[in-house]
């Protein structure tokens, strides 16, 4: 006759969470720590600079003309055609840091959701 396996004690599913968690964490800094290069360089008299294609239909550049003070460029999903929307690289920052803290929390639930043995599924 075998025993019954042991119940896992409750504290050590609360670590494995946090544990998750740090992991997360350190994978998302490696993933953030070294700037992207660009995907593509333009180049002609329209929107000439440097592209970031960061996911499907995405587009973040610099326009890197003489006569205007360069600016940050988002084209999006929900943009229509080639429409642009500029933005102050201080603004750009802010956004870029939003969007990471929001992937971040996103990790986190997505991790207590596991320790609690829930899935996407």
């Amino acid at each position: 006759m075998t025993a019954p396996e042991p119940a896992i004690h409750p504290a050590l599913i609360a670590r494995l969470a946090e544990l998750r968690q740090e992991a997360a964490g350190l994978l998302g800094d490696i993933d953030t720590r070294v700037n992207p290069k660009p995907n593509r360089i333009e180049e002609g008299k329209h929107l000439p600079g440097p592209v970031w294609t960061s996911a499907d239909r995405w587009a973040i550049r610099v326009v890197d003309p003489d006569e205007t003070p360069a600016s940050v460029f988002v084209n999006h999903p929900h943009c229509y055609d080639d429409d642009i929307v500029p933005l102050e690289p201080e603004e750009a920052r802010r956004i870029g840091m939003a969007f990471l803290a929001a992937a971040d929390w996103a990790d986190k639930v997505r991790a207590r959701d596991l320790a609690n043995g829930e899935s996407d599924a």
